[in-house]
């Protein structure tokens, strides 16, 4: 069987059918290899998840989906190349030896996400043991190497709180007022596909839910939890969404 087109490959061939002859005026409003690109590269970095709402995608986002983000912001003005550069260069600890995944709510919010590191800085000695053990597996993945000592640990989370939010604020300069708005009624139109597809295939197989937030740890330390497994990103094969 043939495998199904990527969406955007059909746009531009409509594209073309109806304005080959015409002037340059009507030019790609970006070339298609530009728009690939920034589609591949916002697909293996980023996530189709928004804690916020408690929705967490179970798989990578399609190239489809990148190119429509990296879309929508060019078309706001956004430039997309400055973008992935930062997303690619984020490390929010030194010498870590782990790729962390974006979630996308980080880029549709991400002053919030600033907050809510920054919040909890100074809440770390009160953690119940459970949340601490918990942060110190996250870290040691991080990192590589193990560390029993509680000043040790309490030192790295505020780097790594630190540098995220210094990151985040970054994001949001270079996305602008306009890039948040586009990405966010992407999103928002996007999310709802994805819930009634989920819901339909949930009543299928007739899972149970269960919640995914634990209380009182950070959202955006959630976020880097998660973004640890990266669950194949880089290969093309499991992530382009398509099927034959």
């Amino acid at each position: 069987m043939t495998k199904q087109r990527n969406g955007w490959e059909m746009w531009y061939d409509q594209w073309d059918e109806r304005y080959a002859d015409q002037t340059d005026d009507l030019a790609h409003p970006v070339p298609y290899e530009h728009l690939a690109f920034w589609g591949e590269k916002l697909r293996q970095m980023v996530m189709l998840n928004d804690h916020w709402i408690g929705y967490i995608h179970p798989e990578p986002m399609s190239l489809e989906d990148g190119m429509s983000i990296a879309f929508v912001l060019y078309d706001a003005g956004v430039d997309v190349d400055d973008l992935i550069e930062l997303i690619d260069e984020f490390e929010p600890l030194e010498g870590t030896i782990a790729r962390v995944g974006i979630p996308l709510c980080w880029l549709t919010d991400p002053m919030d996400h600033v907050q809510d590191l920054l919040g909890m800085l100074d809440e770390l000695p009160e953690l119940d043991a459970g949340l601490v053990e918990q942060m110190q597996q996250t870290l040691e993945e991080m990192l590589g190497e193990r560390s029993d000592e509680m000043e040790d640990w309490v030192a790295l989370f505020r780097s790594m709180s630190v540098n995220t939010a210094q990151w985040l604020m970054e994001i949001t300069r270079i996305l602008g007022d306009n890039g948040r708005l586009a990405l966010r009624a992407w999103w928002q139109g996007r999310m709802i596909v994805l819930l009634r597809e989920e819901s339909l295939a949930a009543r299928k197989r007739k899972r149970g839910t269960r919640s995914r937030k634990t209380p009182d740890v950070p959202s955006a330390f959630q976020d880097l939890i998660r973004g640890l497994d990266m669950g194949g990103l880089e290969t093309e094969d499991d992530s382009s969404g398509e099927e034959e």
